[in-house]
């Protein structure tokens, strides 16, 4: 039996790092074992220029406890964007790319886009500076059901822009469905990130009995077992194109109380790597976790392979219930439940 693993040290290519005190808490958590974390930009107010993006990977980093984290921000793609700012920012790598919220598909996502063609020249621009768009890939109509949002917005909006970018890359972002592994595999130039919470759970773990589990409700929301399966599968199998985002987005539990009121969102940084090291070890595939922890991410950005390594120690944990710092308190992923690892120290 392993007792313990060396990887590359990671990076999570989707966080919510919030805003304020929640903020730091994400933070602590976030660069506890990632050297790089993108951080998406739907804030209160969304991440629209060069400097709020300066600024806001300022405060992140700032809050760091490791010298060597940092922040990589996309820009909130908007249809009345600064285009010429928008593109010196890409020039300078001030944005990693441009994150595609459609309208009302999930937190702060009311000034996304309504019409995808409006935005095709910021996708042209895009694509020539060779950057990425990052997409949330739901639509969001009275006429779709809430599990078939990202097979809709991959049929009426992703095949289109696929076939207009054709050197285009995209992300896929917090993928959770089969058809959605499907697309990305079938497809050039698109990869997926896959967070933990897609591959632990399905519908039935938040929706029973007419209740809602609000602490398992996130966008897009959790699916069948076959989808659950697929995607188990492509992380720790067909993981060429695949590659770590947990989507961890904390709310205040005051914010997630049912029937009330309850935000979509799961907190997993504080166990993050423990969890995927855990599911890997569930489908026999260890030897693949460093391919898809820390070297499919980077590989697609353009980015660095990180040097320094990171260590896992055989070592059954119980999550803590809840994450509690000042007036914070979040509800963790996964609380109460064992995991058989333990990300036990960093070598630089």
């Amino acid at each position: 039996m392993t007792t313990s693993i060396n990887i590359i040290q990671p990076d999570d290519w989707h966080v919510h790092f919030r805003e304020d005190e929640m903020l730091k808490v994400v933070t602590k958590y976030s660069a506890r074992v990632n050297r790089r974390c993108i951080a998406m930009p739907n804030t209160s107010t969304p991440i629209t220029s060069s400097n709020q993006a300066i600024n806001y990977k300022k405060l992140i980093e700032s809050n760091s406890q490791s010298l060597n984290f940092e922040a990589l921000i996309p820009c909130y793609l908007t249809d009345s964007l600064n285009i010429d700012d928008f593109t010196y920012a890409l020039q300078n790598k001030i944005f990693v790319g441009g994150k595609l919220y459609p309208s009302n598909a999930t937190t702060n996502s009311q000034y996304g886009v309504n019409d995808i063609k409006k935005i095709y020249n910021i996708f042209e621009i895009l694509e020539k500076e060779n950057s990425v768009l990052l997409i949330h890939g739901e639509l969001n109509r009275d006429d779709i059901d809430i599990f078939d949002r990202e097979k809709y917005f991959i049929d009426e909006e992703l095949y289109q822009i696929r076939s207009s970018f054709k050197s285009l890359k995209i992300v896929l972002e917090h993928v959770s469905s089969d058809y959605g592994v499907d697309f990305v595999k079938t497809n050039n130039n698109i990869a997926g990130t896959i967070t933990p919470h897609h591959m632990l759970l399905t519908k039935k773990d938040v929706f029973k009995d007419e209740e809602i589990n609000p602490h398992h409700y996130c966008m897009p929301v959790v699916k069948n077992e076959n989808d659950l399966l697929s995607l188990r599968k492509a992380a720790c199998f067909d993981n060429i194109k695949f590659f770590l985002g947990t989507d961890s987005a904390p709310h205040h539990i005051e914010d997630k109380k049912y029937p009330n009121s309850f935000k979509a969102g799961i907190f997993s940084s504080p166990s993050s790597i423990e969890l995927y090291t855990s599911i890997f070890e569930e489908e026999n595939a260890l030897e693949n976790l460093e391919k898809f922890s820390s070297i499919n991410g980077p590989k697609f950005y353009n980015l660095d392979i990180n040097t320094d390594y990171l260590t896992l120690e055989r070592s059954e944990t119980i999550i803590p219930d809840y994450t509690e710092e000042g007036s914070i308190k979040i509800k963790n992923f996964y609380a109460n439940k064992n995991i058989n690892w333990k990300a036990s120290k960093l070598d630089v």
